[in-house]
């Protein structure tokens, strides 16, 4: 049964609606909501990766003693995932409280992505420090125009929601670049003109951006001892960095440099041994042994899994999936082509999942042998990919039991 909330945001339609900058702050004024002065905000920005760098900097906060909160989107088994303190989700009456406390007039005016934003300022009262995700975009996201952050980290920034935020890599760069504020880093980036156009913006704004460039060998080691993505320690390495500079540069955070030397070279190394594991679902996520689960949806996210997936069986895995159709699914295939033995199309019942006969024909143009999922074998390997919502239902069906191994 659905919660009020979620019977709320069912009626909104697609979570993410065209950008208007001057929306989201009017309602939020008219709902009385503002983060406390004291409170620091961190925003994460980018196309790939955002969740993890968000979740491993919270991770670190914490263990160092600070009550931090993070948002993320999307979920994929309950909005309650979108909501993280100290380690645990929040509970469903926790934020079906906040939102019966919340102007049900003022909220029916906001997109699906809106209304969670403000829940957050609700959710997050009583946190030290809060890291807010952006949604898709950068300058015109909820995000950003309801809140004031003090630091702002960009992960890799590609191709992805053209409809919403332009057709080339420049367009898109600008729109999430332009959200940056006067202390700022940025993560790896594949494009050129990614780093070139943060650099433009920098100077023009007198921005301190640090630049990421290497990945410290403490990181690549935590990493290949967690059995994390390669891909991973890319995103750790930002959410570190990203530590540095907010104890470092934000006056109300210098106290925490007593309780970590950052000019120790153990300093990072020590903090690792203490991190509790990531605790976010669905990514590069082994659900058995030979079944694993990917959000990716784009094709630097494909490119991300194919560099870890070198150490792996090539040609061996079998690929459960499906698209929407402005995902480029033939893009991400062609990309994924050598790892894959064959696909499995994975009903999804969702109005923007790609006609079946669209995908069968990208198939057969790719020459990639492909057929209905059924069930599992247990002597096979599995990679369920494609979108959250592939995930998310390949995940609720397998712990619903409906998805059994054979």
């Amino acid at each position: 049964m659905m919660s009020r909330l979620e019977c709320f945001l069912k009626q909104k339609g697609a979570e993410y609606a065209p950008f208007n900058p001057k929306r989201a702050p009017r309602l939020l004024e008219k709902l009385h909501l503002s983060f406390n002065k004291n409170q620091v905000i961190i925003q994460i920005i980018g196309t790939n990766g955002k969740g993890s760098t968000g979740r491993f900097l919270a991770l670190m906060l914490k263990a160092l003693g600070v009550r931090v909160g993070h948002f993320t989107s999307p979920h994929l088994l309950s909005l309650c995932e979108r909501f993280w303190i100290n380690g645990e989700s929040v509970r469903e009456s926790a934020l079906e409280s906040a939102f019966s406390s919340l102007d049900l007039q003022v909220l029916k005016e906001a997109s699906y992505f809106e209304v969670l934003t403000f829940l957050a300022f609700k959710i997050f009262k009583d946190c030290k420090i809060v890291i807010l995700e952006a949604g898709l975009g950068g300058e015109y996201d909820s995000t950003t125009t309801c809140s004031t952050p003090k630091l702002t980290l960009f992960t890799s920034i590609g191709m992805d929601h053209e409809d919403y935020l332009g057709t080339s890599i420049k367009e898109i760069a600008i729109t999430k670049l332009n959200a940056m504020v006067k202390l700022s880093v940025l993560g790896f980036q594949r494009e050129k003109e990614v780093v070139s156009i943060a650099g433009q913006i920098a100077k023009e704004r007198d921005v301190e951006l640090e630049r990421l460039k290497e990945i410290p060998q403490s990181i690549l080691e935590y990493v290949k001892a967690h059995h994390y993505p390669s891909y991973q320690a890319q995103n750790l390495t930002l959410a570190w960095q990203g530590l540095v500079m907010a104890i470092k540069r934000i006056p109300s955070l210098k106290k925490l440099e007593s309780k970590i030397d950052f000019n120790s070279n153990f300093a990072l190394k020590s903090l690792l041994q203490t991190l509790p594991p990531l605790d976010l679902q669905g990514r590069f996520q082994s659900l058995t042994p030979k079944i694993f689960l990917d959000v990716l949806h784009n094709t630097d996210g494909a490119k991300a899994l194919l560099e870890h997936y070198a150490n792996f069986n090539r040609n061996a895995t079998i690929l459960i999936y499906n698209s929407y159709s402005d995902k480029n699914p033939k893009a991400i295939l062609s990309l994924l082509k050598p790892i894959i033995q064959r696909v499995e199309i994975f009903q999804v019942e969702n109005l923007r999942v790609i006609d079946k006969s669209a995908l069968e024909k990208i198939l057969q143009e790719l020459e990639i042998p492909y057929c209905d999922f059924v069930a599992l074998k247990k002597e096979s390997q599995y990679l369920v990919c494609g979108s959250f919502s592939v995930v998310a239902k390949f995940l609720r069906d397998f712990k619903a039991k409906k998805i059994e191994e054979k």
